[in-house]
């Protein structure tokens, strides 16, 4: 249990920053670029000993998840931007929805009745989120929109915990820490990529807090993976995913005083309750 409460901080933390950023309008994709740099040269270090020549398969799904991460990471923090932060960081983590889906279809995986429960209380808990923001009058001209864009964050993030999956499925163990190095080199090229041929300019602040960022964003994997170690998923994943919402939660009260209406505060308690019942058999 000693790792959990490590890993859900560390997820908070990465909300946390994102918020900061946007609320100070610091470039996304600068702030993103600087965060991979660092993720990409803590886990080159803690990987440099161990590395071996990875297998097709890895480099492959490395590659694709490290572009899959950039773009969620654009989403997530768009999605910060227009709305509370307790919405997107819900919607993200009830994503795991979707590789729980192609498990089923193409890896013969079968979910029990309360995995099937959290999957529809995840479904009616974004219905809630989506009817809220489009009906509020601080959005009626962008709750379309929005709505559009939580969707995305969804299936984006989904996407890459299937890449994740895939990865488990198709290389061998001994490929792990190769494969995390890879994703995040990979996202820090595309992203530097972008923010060269976009010609964006250069801001120390908002290159100095992506650097932070990599520290809580390297870690929040690691931290989960020495938790799985020694903790059953069923009880990891709903502690740290509960932990992560009812901290961002707080979190954007306390400093930025966001509040959430009742159907946004429905749509959190079903999320909160579906966060419980997916990871269980």
């Amino acid at each position: 249990m000693i790792w959990l409460l490590p890993a859900a901080l560390c997820s908070v933390t990465i909300a946390g920053i994102l918020k900061v950023n946007e609320v100070r309008k610091g470039d996304r994709l600068l702030l993103a670029g600087a965060n991979y740099i660092v993720a990409s040269a803590l886990s080159f270090v803690f990987v440099a000993g161990r590395l071996e020549v990875p297998e097709g398969a890895t480099l492959a799904i490395g590659t694709l998840a490290g572009i899959v991460y950039v773009l969620g990471f654009l989403v997530l923090m768009a999605g910060i931007s227009r709305g509370p932060l307790a919405v997107p960081v819900t919607v993200m983590r009830l994503s795991v929805a979707l590789p729980i889906a192609v498990s089923i279809l193409f890896w013969a995986e079968r979910p029990g009745g309360f995995q099937w429960a959290g999957i529809a209380l995840g479904a009616a808990a974004i219905l809630l989120f989506g009817t809220s923001l489009s009906g509020s009058s601080e959005r009626r001209g962008s709750g379309g929109g929005y709505w559009l864009l939580i969707v995305g964050l969804f299936l984006v993030m989904g996407i890459g915990d299937i890449l994740l999956k895939a990865f488990r499925e198709l290389s061998p163990d001994a490929d792990r820490m190769a494969f995390t190095w890879i994703l995040f080199t990979v996202a820090a090229i595309f992203t530097w990529a972008v923010i060269l041929i976009r010609r964006i300019p250069f801001d120390r602040r908002t290159f100095l807090l992506g650097l932070v960022l990599g520290v809580p964003n390297l870690f929040s994997t690691l931290f989960t993976l020495l938790a799985l170690r020694r903790v059953p998923a069923s009880i990891a994943f709903p502690f740290i995913n509960l932990a992560v919402i009812i901290g961002s939660a707080l979190l954007a009260f306390i400093v930025w005083r966001e509040s959430l209406d009742r159907l946004s505060i429905a749509g959190l308690a079903l999320a909160a309750l579906a966060l419980v019942l997916l990871p269980l058999a």
